[in-house]
């Protein structure tokens, strides 16, 4: 009986060439597009990556944004080498994860999970796009930043900045002198030919009037004008929220799974190995 070749060794780069991280993130480029657009602007997002190779070959990378203080990060890849970049890579005590549904078990090997969102990534070319405006929108920048704070509360200051409006695509509808709807994009990348359209959110008292179909209807064709592809996360049990997007030419392109996780203890990785 011949015995089975070993694999070569999984070797682990902090902080390889962006050209190395992008091109595996590539393969899967609609489920990648934040990654790919956070390596694309790392100098803003500061960005920090980690690749896993065995042999010549990458076979999984992981990226936390380190410019928010909830430290997004994307992982993909063979499970054994996300494991390793979780445990000798990545050291924040705590992320906020997104993953495909085969990397949960890399990321409790070293992470517990506080919760768990079974997520769709949906996305849109131009060929596919519906838009629906059924309310006038109004596209906003810096000089609208009170309103948006306004309307996502105060707790959003510090991620929303007269920097980041004036980098992303937002639109609103106001009643009165009131910002009422809102939505935008999360992240986008010219390189990478890629947006992520996110933040849809409306006031409890203006709800379902179509609202958030149009700004998220504004910002999707707003984005397709400078970008191939146009991506967003939705639960999976949001039957409502799918509709809407589906309306507007959307389709489901794969599952995902997010959630704030805590970076396990020593001890505690040992009697999870154990059980």
């Amino acid at each position: 009986m011949t015995a089975a070749p070993l694999l070569p060794e999984i070797r682990l780069a902090d902080q390889p060439s962006a050209e190395s991280a992008r091109a595996f993130f590539q393969r899967d480029r609609l489920m990648s597009a934040y990654a790919l657009a956070d390596i694309d602007a790392a100098e803003i997002e500061k960005a920090r990556w980690w690749t896993a190779t065995r042999g010549d070959v990458v076979v999984a990378c992981a990226l936390v944004v380190e410019a928010l203080p909830f430290r997004p990060c994307f992982a993909s890849g063979e499970s054994e080498a996300l494991v390793s970049i979780f445990r000798e890579g990545i050291r924040e005590p705590r992320i906020v994860v997104a993953t495909p549904p085969p990397g949960r078990l890399a990321v409790e090997s070293v992470y517990r999970f506080e919760r768990v969102e079974k997520m769709h990534r949906m996305a849109v070319s131009v060929a596919a796009f519906r838009p629906r405006l059924t309310h006038g929108v109004r596209r906003l920048g810096p000089d609208q930043l009170d309103d948006v704070i306004d309307l996502y509360g105060h707790a959003s200051r510090t991620y929303f900045t007269e920097a980041r409006l004036e980098r992303e695509i937002y639109f609103g509808v106001y009643v009165g002198t009131t910002l009422v709807s809102a939505a935008g994009t999360h992240v986008r990348s010219r390189l990478s030919n890629i947006a992520a359209v996110g933040n849809v959110l409306t006031r409890i008292a203006y709800r379902d009037r179509g609202m958030a179909t149009s700004v998220t209807s504004a910002v999707t064709e707003a984005a397709l004008e400078q970008h191939r592809d146009v991506v967003l996360n939705v639960r999976q049990d949001n039957a409502p929220a799918i509709a809407v997007y589906d309306r507007l030419g959307y389709h489901v392109h794969g599952p995902f799974i997010e959630g704030p996780a805590v970076r396990r203890s020593a001890w505690d990785r040992i009697l999870g190995r154990m059980k």
